[in-house]
C-alpha cells in the first residue's frame, strides 16, 4: 500500500502523513524533504531563489521516480506536484492511492499566515489564482478527498483510514 497525500501548501499533509504513519505503522515520507536533500540546499525558498522554480519541478520528478516502486509508505507531496502528470503516473505506480487534502483558502490563508518559507504564498492574489486553478487537478487525480477545514489531524487520518479498510486497500 502506498498513500500518496496532495493538496494546496498548508492544507496539512506533513502532519496527516506522520500520523497516518503511526496508525498504520508505515514510514512517512516527506518529498521536500527528499528534494532538498538531493539538491544540497538549505531551502525550498534557495532552490527557488538559486536555482529556479524549473530545477525545483524538475528534482520533484527524479524524486517521484524514486519512490515509483517503493510501497509500504505514506507520501506527503508538495503542493505542486498535480502540476506533471509525470510526477503522478510515478507516485501512483503500483498500489498507490492519492488522497486529495481539501481546504478552503481561506483556512489556508491561517495555516500558512506570513510564512517566508513559502515562496508561492509571497504574493497573496497570486497564491489564491494558483489555488484556484490547482483545484480540478487535485480533483481530477484523487482516489478520494478529505475536506480539511475544522477538523483535527487525528479526524483527517481517521477518515483516510476507514476510507482504505473500506476500499479494503
Amino acid at each position: 500500500m502506498k498513500i500518496i497525500l496532495i493538496g494546496f501548501m498548508g492544507a496539512g499533509k506533513t502532519a496527516v502523513a506522520k500520523k497516518l504513519s503511526k496508525k498504520l505503522d508505515l514510514p512517512a515520507v516527506e518529498m521536500d524533504d527528499l528534494i532538498l536533500k538531493k539538491s544540497g540546499r538549505k531551502s525550498i525558498n534557495e532552490i527557488f531563489a538559486r536555482d529556479t522554480e524549473l530545477h525545483f519541478r524538475e528534482l520533484e520528478i527524479e524524486v517521484a521516480k524514486n519512490l515509483k516502486k517503493q510501497d509500504n509508505r505514506i507520501i506527503s507531496t508538495g503542493g505542486g506536484i498535480v502540476m506533471n502528470k509525470i510526477i503522478i503516473d510515478y507516485l501512483k505506480a503500483g498500489s498507490g492511492k492519492i488522497i486529495f487534502l481539501k481546504s478552503s483558502f481561506s483556512e489556508i490563508k491561517k495555516r500558512v499566515g506570513n510564512s517566508k518559507k513559502r515562496p508561492l504564498f509571497k504574493n497573496r492574489k497570486t497564491a489564491l489564482e494558483l489555488f484556484n486553478f490547482r483545484q480540478q487537478l487535485y480533483r481530477k487525480y484523487a482516489d478520494f478527498v478529505v475536506r480539511t477545514d475544522n477538523k483535527s489531524i487525528d479526524a483527517v487520518a481517521d477518515e483516510i483510514v476507514n476510507y482504505l479498510l473500506i476500499k479494503k486497500i
